[in-house]
């Protein structure tokens, strides 16, 4: 664990060394910081109109016109590929991947640091959010705060998810911008796929749960299912286990055949748990909602 942490802690040095991290933090919290202060306007000049408030918590968090969190989820996947673009190709760009890799450090710890380091940056983007609900919570009377809080989680695994697939995509090329497209590349095919054959019943089932689109809606609305928290934890696995058996098939320069099998072998057991999490009698639910 201790080698993990190094690994992250050297991989948020080299982050915050270039502009890119600040520079997207200032954006995203400028863009949050906007979103926050317009509801609030927007609820402002109601009241000098006459009018009275009601579902305030809705308004400002989980409002599909007006509120922050799904203003958020529409351009999280415009970030997420430009921080990872850059994560697993710096080393070997500069070439320390070889000498990393020699070191007495396997590839698993490797891949498990450079994604603390982003859980980690990711706490540090989302702290805008923390500010806001905190502010919230002096200021809106009895504010409903499950939802609030079941979508910041929502958000976050949400982010977790698309780190790991960036990191993954980052492990296939030298180039970052080439990472970087092939990141919000697949970002888009994910969330595209829950639109694939809607009128095959069988294909439906299948399309709708490789989908990422709409799998923080139920936590923004209050409602956490096992579902989509498996979702959310099997995508990161997926995606980090690919990593490493890309990483390790550089290093001992494993064939297509085995890699193939390597690859088949972790979408296979990824397909295996959505099945067992999609089964009506193994879902559990937990509303967050007051008035559930």
């Amino acid at each position: 664990m201790k080698t993990i942490y190094y690994i992250a802690k050297n991989e948020l040095r080299q982050l915050f060394y270039s502009p890119i991290a600040w520079i997207l933090l200032v954006i995203f919290f400028v863009q949050t910081g906007f979103a926050f202060s317009e509801v609030f306007s927007m609820m402002l000049r109601y009241r000098q109109l006459g009018f009275g408030l009601s579902g305030v918590t809705n308004q400002v968090f989980m409002d599909s016109w007006s509120g922050i969190y799904p203003s958020i989820q529409g351009y999280l996947f415009l970030y997420i590929p430009l921080l990872t673009m850059g994560i697993m190709n710096r080393d070997k760009t500069a070439g320390t991947d070889k000498l990393l890799l020699s070191s007495p450090i396997s590839e698993t710890q490797v891949v498990c640091g450079k994604f603390l380091s982003m859980v980690i940056y990711g706490l540090v983007m989302m702290s805008c959010l923390i500010i806001q609900i905190l502010v919230c919570t002096v200021v809106i009377d009895h504010i409903d705060i499950g939802p609030v809080l079941s979508g910041f989680l929502g958000l976050y695994l949400l982010l977790l998810a698309y780190a790991a697939i960036g990191i993954f995509m980052s492990s296939l090329t030298r180039y970052q911008i080439i990472a970087a497209v092939g990141s919000i590349a697949t970002l888009s095919a994910m969330n595209y796929m829950t639109t694939v054959g809607q009128g095959i019943p069988v294909v439906r089932e299948i399309t709708y749960w490789l989908g990422i689109a709409g799998r923080a809606d139920t936590f923004i609305m209050g409602m956490i299912c096992s579902e989509d928290v498996i979702y959310f934890l099997a995508v990161i696995a997926l995606f980090l286990t690919l990593t490493v058996i890309r990483t390790k098939s550089e290093s001992a320069r494993k064939g297509k055949g085995k890699l193939f099998l390597s690859y088949s072998a972790a979408v296979l057991a990824f397909c295996l748990i959505g099945f067992c999490s999609v089964q009506p009698h193994l879902k559990k639910y937990w509303d967050t909602t007051k008035m559930k």
